[in-house]
């Protein structure tokens, strides 16, 4: 699959871009970072963790790509746009990744490892940060 076959199955669609959407996205993505950072990190709490700080990096994408014109109506057009778009291949695979996770347990009651909770707090805002450093080239 690829962001083409995205735009042609319906999945993403091509719009006028958004500046107005996109920073509505921007701040609810940092909302939602934030707010997983301070959440007490326990096995009770670590499906709500995974979801806010996977939401964020949703929301700086879909931000993304309201800059750049395109709409996403799945998670995984997000993905390929990441990859074929923007051409960063190791921030797709890190997305598909937690997107995977985030699917896990929202849909078939997998659970998740305190420590990979760990890794996702410090690495969703890297990949935020790296995201907005190439829009603002």
């Amino acid at each position: 699959m690829n962001f083409n076959n995205s735009l042609n199955s319906g999945k993403a669609k091509k719009i006028l871009p958004n500046k107005i959407r996109a920073d509505s996205l921007f701040k609810s993505s940092v909302q939602a970072i934030e707010t997983a950072k301070i959440i007490p990190l326990n096995p009770s709490t670590a499906k709500t963790i995974l979801r806010e700080s996977y939401e964020g990096l949703r929301e700086c994408c879909e931000a993304i790509g309201f800059l750049q014109g395109y709409k996403f109506l799945d998670h995984q057009s997000i993905g390929y746009f990441l990859r074929d778009i923007l051409k960063q291949e190791a921030i797709f695979n890190k997305f598909d990744r937690y997107r995977k996770l985030r699917n896990g347990i929202s849909y078939f009651g997998n659970s998740i490892e305190v420590e990979t909770i760990k890794e996702i707090i410090v690495e969703i805002p890297k990949l935020v940060r790296e995201l907005k450093k190439i829009i603002q080239k």
